[in-house]
């Protein structure tokens, strides 16, 4: 007995795998009669179900008809059930495609969208980062923590005084530098 090995790879995600099949050379005759009558008709029903993805699909649905050769053969219309699985596919991809596109947009909704800070906040603080260790601490929690000058004495455990010397003597610094 004449046999031939159709050697594919699955695209399918749930069987990802090489599928080595052989089949006695008349079934393969009667397979790729059927393949070639019915190919241009599914490109066409999986392109307007689907878009640019239909030679996936049809690739997909032969590949499951060729493994199921020994049963699908036996239907009064083996390209009938080609076209099923096709549509069948393109439902999945069309599921899968909306379920990404809500994830994907309830993502969007959520973050927040802001611009970066301007060059005069960065040089502002980077003129705060070459400032001694209190006064810096001091600015820093002033300005980006928005904090007291009685809450940031309590912070950095030091008098109200001398927190507002240091943002008194920081700001001047600051503006020396920033001038």
């Amino acid at each position: 007995m004449n046999a031939i090995t159709i050697t594919s790879t699955i695209t399918n995600p749930r069987a990802r795998s090489i599928i080595t099949t052989e089949l006695e050379l008349s079934e393969t005759a009667s397979f790729e009669t059927m393949y070639r009558r019915e190919y241009p008709g599914l490109v066409g029903v999986a392109r307007a179900l689907s878009g640019q993805d239909a030679h996936d699909l049809v690739h997909d649905a032969m590949v499951k008809a060729l493994v199921n050769w020994s049963k699908v053969s036996t239907y009064q219309r083996p390209g009938g059930w080609c076209h099923r699985v096709v549509v069948n596919l393109c439902r999945s991809r069309a599921r899968r495609r909306s379920t990404e596109a809500r994830y994907l947009s309830r993502q969007r909704h959520h973050e927040a969208s802001t611009a970066g800070p301007s060059e005069e906040v960065m040089s502002f603080w980077s003129a705060v980062r070459q400032l001694p260790e209190r006064p810096q601490h001091v600015v820093a929690l002033y300005y980006a923590g928005e904090r007291g000058v009685g809450e940031i004495a309590r912070i950095l455990g030091i008098p109200e005084g001398t927190v507002k010397s240091d943002l008194s003597r920081a700001r001047a610094a600051l503006q020396r530098e920033m001038s």
